[in-house]
């Protein structure tokens, strides 16, 4: 199964105010489309019916029949209510928060749902942001040269979308997996309901999770700002924080451990190896397909911010032994993935961040322009040194300090350059990155006691002119 949250309006923003994109659940941000219906249709019904008796039906002893009507629609509310109030009371006790209201949802097919995804990726991606996006990708040869970014996405999300939040009319809906679709697909998910039971109280609860932190640490006044100023590397951070937060409290769930343990006897370990599994053998379920086909920096971050995020968050919910530190961080944001990966960068965080310095680096030189400044951090250099054959990438990215990224377009041919400085906590990082590359990378790579610099598509002289200049 696959769930997507939609955190818009009062909330986080997504990939470029990003996609959040993950094996079991996913998770993507946005603002409202003002003609999507988030009102349950029996609930939107009575209330028509009693505007017609209101407005057209001005007969002795309307008032009765209005409150009549009203007070059977309120029994329908109460029943559209019924199945979250069990998962928000044991919800409440698992994460150690109480709700301040209730949060509606429906059910939407699959066709409303592309319509949704479509309308969503345009917005988030006029044309100019996505050939940026892309451009980062294809540069690192994380796509194709022809990949193209807003198609691709249309169709993972269509196939993958099992429930979506929308904390700007706090509501959110589930997805109709078999209306609408082919025999296979309605086999695919039988299969599935056959291996995992039933999934909606799981969808549900991680869905809930998101609304509750939305009502107790305010998305979007804390995030709405700094996500669209922020690094990617930063924004799958804070991608993580959330996911996993919703991701562990899911796994608790599941765990049918009784919820007034609030998650002490769930320890999240071992989702590195995990994750890898599940990309080698994929499960013959809805919204494996597209995955499947995924290139390597999708899987891996459709993945990462929900089993990466819950480990993350079993290891601050696990130091003091309560939710403290990880509310805490809600408010002290994660500022890497350095900090995701090992928990205790995070927990002992002393100093800033090392951020080479752009500053005189040339915005225009020759035939070159700059096209695009970006932080990658240590996840994404992970996946760029997996997707060339480094077999230890782990270790090789392990002692990241900082990194800056810029993205070079040639002004004649349109072809694609960067030059990529990487600070380490050491030399001896510095030189374990170096001594496990071989061959493997098809950039230029430079060492300078503890810093590397990569880079691709300049001349020497060229070269010469950026090597002279970043410091």
């Amino acid at each position: 199964f696959r769930a997507e949250h939609l955190i818009r309006g009062n909330q986080v923003g997504g990939f470029a105010r990003f996609f959040f994109l993950a094996l079991f659940v996913i998770f993507v941000s946005g603002r409202a489309l003002a003609d999507e219906n988030l009102v349950e249709p029996e609930i939107e019904a009575w209330q028509d019916l009693q505007k017609d008796f209101g407005g057209g039906f001005p007969f002795f002893g309307q008032d009765l029949m209005l409150e009549a009507l009203e007070a059977t629609g309120q029994v329908g509310s109460e029943l559209v209510a019924a199945p979250l109030s069990e998962l928000m009371t044991e919800l409440q006790l698992r994460r150690g928060l109480k709700f301040k209201y209730f949060t509606p949802w429906h059910v939407k097919d699959k066709s409303s749902l592309r319509s949704f995804i479509r309308r969503e990726i345009e917005r988030e991606y006029p044309d100019e942001k996505a050939v940026e996006e892309e451009a980062v990708l294809k540069v690192l040869g994380l796509v194709p040269l022809e990949f193209k970014l807003k198609v691709f996405l249309e169709e993972l999300l269509t196939d993958a979308v099992a429930g979506v939040y929308d904390p700007n009319e706090d509501q959110f809906f589930l997805v109709d997996a078999e209306q609408g679709q082919g025999l296979l697909e309605r086999f695919k998910v039988k299969a599935s309901n056959q291996l995992l039971g039933d999934t909606r109280s799981v969808v549900m609860i991680h869905e809930l999770d998101h609304a509750l932190g939305s009502q107790h640490f305010g998305f979007r006044e804390t995030f709405d700002t700094l996500l669209k100023e922020s690094t990617l590397d930063q924004r799958i951070a804070i991608q993580s924080l959330l996911e996993g937060d919703a991701t562990f409290v899911m796994m608790d769930h599941q765990s049918k451990l009784e919820p007034e343990l609030a998650g002490s006897g769930l320890i999240v370990e071992g989702m590195t190896v995990i994750t890898d599994a599940l990309l080698k053998f994929p499960l013959p379920l809805p919204g494996m397909g597209q995955i499947g086909k995924a290139p390597l920096y999708f899987k891996k971050s459709l993945i990462f911010p929900y089993y990466g995020g819950a480990e993350f968050v079993s290891v601050l919910r696990h130091h003091t032994f309560g939710w403290e530190l990880v509310n805490r961080a809600y408010r002290e944001l994660p500022r890497s993935t350095e900090e995701l990966l090992h928990p205790t960068e995070y927990i002992l965080r002393s100093g800033p961040l090392g951020v080479p310095d752009f500053t005189k680096l040339p915005e225009v030189f020759g035939p070159w322009e700059k096209l695009k400044d970006e932080t990658c951090g240590e996840f994404v250099l992970q996946v760029v040194l997996e997707q060339h054959g480094v077999e230890n990438y782990r270790e090789a990215a392990r002692g990241w300090g900082g990194d800056r990224l810029r993205i070079y377009q040639h002004k004649d041919s349109g072809a694609l350059g960067f030059y990529w400085v990487i600070e380490w906590d050491n030399e001896l990082e510095a030189q374990e990155f170096y001594g496990s590359l071989g061959s493997h990378l098809p950039f230029v790579v430079e060492q300078e006691e503890a810093v590397s610099i990569l880079s691709l598509a300049f001349k020497d002289s060229e070269l010469a002119t950026l090597r002279s200049s970043w410091h």
